[in-house]
């Protein structure tokens, strides 16, 4: 039993990733690139940077939340995990990452902890040139592990929607401050949540949003569900 189960994990963690990625090398002429749609995406492991290197756990997760909510985005295509995984470790460079997996762009990104305080940083790196297209810094205090790869995660999703896909409504396009509209979409990804805390949270960040910049009439008349309270 002990052997069998030490062979499932090996096959799921180290054979299959090779295979699919022996499948899409296959699948083309040598030396060619695979196709990568305009709006494709690979989110990398991130790496843990932390003298101590005791947070592979924290950067792992905060990994898998990304995915899985870039994998929402009907409009983007995302590399499951178990490919984007396999890289985890490896010098391999952005090109060659982004060839072998068939995308447009690369999230990459990094945690250290010092104290109880997290620093994370996040960059969006264009495959074909290696152009960083964004980066962005967050510092949090490590209270609740879940809670904050979830803030952090919606965070950058909501700032990649801006880099990579167009703007849903035209109330959305009236602003062209960068950070006023991420807290825009920051305060959307909260009000899907669907609960009290998260609507006053959502609240927030359209305040934040109108203060960036007065003129974003989307985050100031965005429609805000009625607080019904049991």
């Amino acid at each position: 039993l002990l052997l069998a189960l030490g062979y499932f994990a090996f096959d799921k963690i180290v054979l299959a990733p090779r295979r699919e990625l022996a499948i899409a090398a296959q699948a083309q002429p040598a030396g060619e690139a695979v196709a990568a749609p305009g709006k494709s995406i690979a989110v990398l492991p991130f790496v843990d940077m932390s003298q101590a290197k005791d947070q592979e756990y924290f950067s792992d997760g905060l990994s898998e939340e990304l995915l899985d909510k870039l994998a929402k985005l009907p409009q983007l295509k995302v590399i499951a995990r178990t490919s984007s995984f396999s890289f985890k470790g490896t010098n391999s460079g952005i090109p060659e990452i982004a060839r072998k997996l068939g995308v447009a762009t690369v999230l990459e990104g990094s945690v250290r902890k010092s104290g109880n305080t997290l620093r994370i940083t996040a960059q969006l790196v264009r495959a074909s040139d290696s152009a960083n297209l964004w980066s962005d810094t967050y510092d949090r205090e490590l209270t609740d592990v879940f809670k904050v790869q979830d803030e952090i995660a919606g965070a950058v999703v909501a700032a990649l929607k801006l880099k990579l896909l167009p703007p849903a409504t035209e109330a959305a396009r009236q602003t062209d401050n960068m950070q006023a509209y991420e807290h825009y979409l920051l305060g959307n990804e909260l009000m899907a949540v669907g609960s009290i805390e998260s609507y006053h949270q959502a609240s927030e960040e359209y305040r934040r949003a109108s203060e960036l910049d007065p003129s974003c009439v989307a985050a100031v008349v965005q429609p805000r569900r009625p607080l019904t309270y049991n």
